[in-house]
């Protein structure tokens, strides 16, 4: 999706191009043309995702640890 950025009544270049720097990092599109121009190899591609899963798991268990925390034994 392309980024349009308008000019508005009394706005300088400046004020227009911290507007589409904000919206390009937003979008994270340097991420996106880093995975399309680089090649990934699958077994990568697999451990990112196992990566992302076992940071997750770690989460929920911190999680649950503080939440039984003040709970009375």
């Amino acid at each position: 999706m392309p980024i349009i950025v308008k000019k508005k009544k009394g706005e300088s270049k400046d004020d227009i191009i911290g507007k589409f720097r904000r919206l390009y990092l937003e979008e994270d599109i340097t991420e996106e043309v880093k995975k399309r121009t680089a090649y990934t190899k699958p077994s990568a591609k697999r451990y990112a995702k196992k990566k992302i899963v076992l940071w997750r798991d770690k989460c929920r268990r911190r999680a649950k640890r503080s939440r039984n925390y003040g709970a009375k034994r």
